[in-house]
Order: C-alpha cells, then structure tokens, then sequence
C-alpha cells in the first residue's frame, strides 16, 4: 500500500470513529427532547461540553469536516441555542491552523512567498472585511484559517472576523441538525443552495473594490 493510500485510509478511519462518538453521545441524549441549556447542575451537560470541546480541539488534525460537529451541536441544542455553542467552537476549532500558520509561515521559503502575497492582499482589503469577507465564501474553513496565519492577520481580526462571517453557516448547519429531530425537511428546504449563492456573491461584494484596486496597481 502507497504512502497516499496508507494517509487515505487513516483519514476515513479517523473520520469513523469521529462519527461514532458523535453518534454515541446523540444516543445517550434523547432525541425526543432538546437539551435544556439551562441545566448547568445536570453532570451530563458538563460531559457534553467538555466531550465536544475535546472534539474540536482536535478535528483540524484529524480533518474532520466541520458542519458535521455544527449540524450535531444543532440536532442536540435546536435553534437559536445551537448557535452560540456553533459559533464559539469554529473560533476554538480554527485556532490551531491559525497558530499553526502564524508560527511557522516565515520558517520555510514557499510559505515565505505566500505569506507576503496574502499580507499585501490584507492590507488592501482590511483585516477584518478579509476576514469576514473569506468566512462566507464556501471556502473550505480550515484553508482560511492557515491563508488568514500566513498573511499575517491578528487574532483579534481572525476571531471577530470569524464570529461574524460563520454566523449564517452557523444558522443554516443548526437548521439543518434541528430538523433531524423530528425529521422535517422542511428547514432544510428553505435554506438550500440559495445560501451558499448569496453568502459567495456577499464575500465577493465586500472585497471587490479594494481587490479591484490592488489588481490595478499592481499591473
């Protein structure tokens, strides 16, 4: 077996076994009823949150997909409470990539060349209309996490840039995971392609200018 083959096949296994907690920790868990998100005293809300905050520690080296994890927090939390617990693990979970990149983005010369072109783009743009700009775009998120390391974007712009971007994913996935509760595709039916259409021509329209006048600048 090729080493491609060997990466391949570890990256399916891990991907089932991800799976499969999710899916133990959504059998032991009801379907019937949400999850009060107010029972703080209840010990199986505390091993949720610890349990799912390990899961997301972990997912960008595992490359797990992300909506898995928003469209779970969805079918357990419902909507609007799933959104918060959605959010605030995307900024958890897209943190390593980003330390990741920031710390070693000038180590090695390729990455040397990339860094400097996205830092030229970022400074056209703006961190933060970049930033939020990059998050509604269907970009893959754990591109944009390593992208936003390497052009040299701070934490604060990667977080608030994160938070506002990911909010209409964040929405949809948790629709999407509330659904399943009751087995409805009526949610599902009324945030459909339509979203990620908009949220593309968004991201486009708020960096088109500035990118518009890089490119006239510079040719």
């Amino acid at each position: 077996m090729s080493e491609s083959s060997r990466y391949r096949l570890l990256q399916i296994l891990s991907l089932i076994v991800g799976l499969g907690v999710l899916a133990f920790i959504g059998i032991v868990f009801t379907p019937t009823e949400y999850l009060p998100v107010a029972q703080k005293t209840d010990p199986n809300w505390l091993l949720l949150i610890l349990g799912m905050v390990g899961l997301y520690v972990i997912r960008p080296f595992l490359l797990w997909p992300l909506s898995v994890f928003s469209v779970f927090i969805g079918y357990i939390s419902g909507f609007p409470e799933g959104v918060l617990f959605v959010l605030l693990g995307t900024v958890l979970t897209c943190l390593p990539p980003f330390l990741l990149a920031t710390r070693v983005g000038n180590d090695f010369a390729y990455f040397g060349q990339v860094a400097k072109r996205g830092s030229r783009i970022v400074e056209t743009t703006g961190e933060l209309r970049g930033m939020v700009a990059a998050r509604l775009s269907p970009a893959p998120a754990d591109a944009v996490s390593y992208s936003a390391g390497l052009a040299g974007v701070s934490a604060q712009s990667f977080a608030i840039g994160t938070l506002v971007g990911e909010l209409p994913w964040a929405i949809f996935y948790v629709l999407i995971g509330q659904s399943l509760r009751s087995f409805s595709v009526a949610a599902i039916q009324q945030t459909d392609l339509r979203l990620i259409l908009l949220t593309a021509v968004v991201s486009f329209l708020i960096v088109a200018r500035p990118l518009y006048e890089f490119v006239r600048d510079n040719t």
